[in-house]
Parts: structure tokens; C-alpha cells; sequence
């Protein structure tokens, strides 16, 4: 019979570089005594990484030289929100960014949710992941282009939005047919519905 080591080490064998673990992803391998130290013996052996409390990956072997690589920050988030069961998407920053809105690159992992807004530390001289909640509806819609303009727009405000705002928006929807975001469209604000349809020349 496969020791709870062996067992533990076969799962993250299958699973691939990269993949983040918690300790009750072995549940099944022994009891929660028997895992911990199987987990503290596979970090000796490095065939599993130590993030932090309760957090492990599959290392990556660098390309570059430079030894093995923990996961990222995105690979941290999806795990999390797989484990409790949250929806997570782009911050105002970084929807404004890719909407054209701001120059502004977001360098730190800093999320919407529709979960509670909380820090996530995951590995040290790492900033957390942070997390700000939103109203949940945000990530009901179907449109990537809808959600990033309601997370982008409810941050800057509608008496802040500038000309040349509008403009670099209307360029984005003018690639898009109606008919993609027409559903969605029922269940943005207002105000936000309004511009969108004026991109459209209020004739959808």
C-alpha cells in the first residue's frame, strides 16, 4: 500500500508545474496529522514549494536560470476562488486600462470580487492579492467589453468621463455588433446603458 507521501506526491505529479495545493486537498491521502508531515518531507524534496501558511505549489523549473518558480499571483487567485467558491475579475484600474481610459498599469495583484473584500498574503517580499468587493451582477455578464465598462466606468463616475473618453470607448464598441452585448445592455445602469447606446446612435 502507497504511503501517504506516495499518494500525496502521484496527485501533484499529475497535476502539472504550476498548480497550487492547500492541505486539504489530500483529504483522502490520510488523516490531517499524517498529510502535514507528508507535505513537510515532499517540500524537503522539493517536489512541492511552501508559499505560505497552508499553501503550497508545483514549482516551474525557470527557463532563464533561475532555479524553480512559484506560482503566480493569478494561479494563487484561481485556487482560492475554486476552494471558496468566489468570482473574481479585473480592478477599475485595470479594466481603464484595457478600455483605453488610462495609461496606468495595475503591478500589483489587486482584483474585483464578488466576494468580501479582503488581502490574500501567499508568499513573502510578495504584496497580498487584494480584493474589493463589487455588486455580484458585474460577472453575470456574458460581454467581457460590458463587464470592463461598468467596472471601469462606476469608478471614474459619469460627471468625470471626458471627450476623449467617449471617444476611445465609441472606437472599441464600433468593432462589436450590437447584437453581442444587446442582452447584457438590460442590466448595466442607466447612465452607463445610455453611453453605450449613443455609441450605437441610440438606434438599437
Amino acid at each position: 500500500m502507497d504511503s501517504v507521501e506516495k499518494k500525496i506526491e502521484r496527485i501533484v505529479k499529475a497535476g502539472g508545474e504550476g498548480k497550487v495545493y492547500f492541505p486539504s486537498d489530500f483529504f483522502d491521502c490520510g488523516t490531517e496529522k499524517a498529510v502535514s508531515k507528508a507535505l513537510q518531507r515532499l517540500v524537503a524534496s522539493e517536489v512541492l514549494m511552501r508559499m505560505n501558511r497552508g499553501l503550497y505549489c508545483s514549482p516551474t523549473e525557470s527557463h532563464w536560470g533561475m532555479g524553480k518558480l512559484s506560482a503566480s499571483a493569478e494561479e494563487v487567485l484561481q485556487a482560492y476562488a475554486e476552494r471558496d467558491g468566489f468570482k473574481y475579475g479585473p480592478c477599475p484600474g485595470m479594466a481603464q486600462n484595457a478600455l483605453g481610459l488610462s495609461d496606468q498599469v495595475v503591478m500589483n495583484p489587486v482584483y474585483s470580487t464578488d466576494g468580501p473584500t479582503r488581502r490574500i498574503p501567499y508568499a513573502k517580499k510578495r504584496r497580498p492579492i487584494v480584493l474589493y468587493h463589487v455588486p455580484p451582477k458585474v460577472f453575470n455578464y456574458k460581454s467581457e467589453i460590458i463587464m470592463l465598462t461598468v467596472i471601469a466606468l462606476n469608478d471614474i463616475g459619469k460627471n468625470d468621463l471626458w471627450q476623449f473618453d467617449l471617444d476611445r470607448m465609441q472606437d472599441i464598441y464600433r468593432q462589436i455588433p450590437y447584437s453581442e452585448i444587446r442582452n447584457d445592455l438590460k442590466n448595466t445602469p442607466s447612465w452607463i446603458r445610455s453611453l453605450i447606446l449613443g455609441f450605437y446612435g441610440n438606434a438599437a
